[in-house]
């Protein structure tokens, strides 16, 4: 199993939850987060904004999985064809075990 960590602007969680629900990925975590990648921030007239809010999803999915989640991923969460900075990033992490805390049982 992997888990997918997706970083995207807050405008577009929605969407890319909805595609994710779609096609059967309806267990997710979403969280608020504050944060920059390589723009390093956002510059407005004379304001600064070192930190960015975006929203992070997690998932689980079996392997065989992974290429869909991605690709459902990068196509709900790009604010145009080609994309742009700050639309977000998918990071994916190898899952070792897994276990319900209700019934303790190890799911893999």
């Amino acid at each position: 199993m992997k888990m997918i960590k997706v970083i995207v602007r807050p405008e577009k969680c929605d969407e890319v939850l909805n595609g994710l629900c779609e096609a059967g990925y309806r267990a997710v975590t979403r969280f608020g987060i504050l944060g920059r990648g390589k723009q390093r921030g956002l510059k407005v007239d004379d304001v600064y904004y070192d930190e960015i809010p975006k929203e992070m999803l997690m998932l689980v999915v079996e392997d065989q999985d992974v290429d869909k989640a991605a690709d459902i991923i990068l196509k709900t969460s790009r604010t145009s064809d080609e994309g742009a900075f700050g639309d977000g990033k998918i990071f994916i992490l190898p899952v070792e075990t897994a276990i319900t805390i209700s019934s303790g049982k190890n799911e893999l």
